[in-house]
């Protein structure tokens, strides 16, 4: 019989590790988006037109047509 390469699997130390890591990751991403969105609103208020500005965005974007998970959840 031939001997199997067996994949080592990660210890919980080694697991717990990794998610730690995602976890900072993830925050780091969310700080990021949240910055973004701070920055945004105050450019809009600078300038002063918000109203011009949604209208432009209601106009412009348009949902994506391909999108398969939206329609597997409409028809649930």
């Amino acid at each position: 019989m031939a001997r199997m390469n067996k994949k080592k699997k990660p210890t919980t130390k080694e697991v717990g590790r990794h998610v730690g890591m995602l976890m900072m990751q993830l925050e780091g991403l969310k700080e990021h988006v949240y910055n973004g969105d701070r920055a945004l609103d105050e450019y809009i208020k600078m300038k002063g037109d918000k109203e011009e500005f949604v209208k432009y965005l209601e106009k412009n974007y348009k949902e994506p047509q391909n999108d398969k998970d939206n329609e597997e959840t409409e028809e649930e």
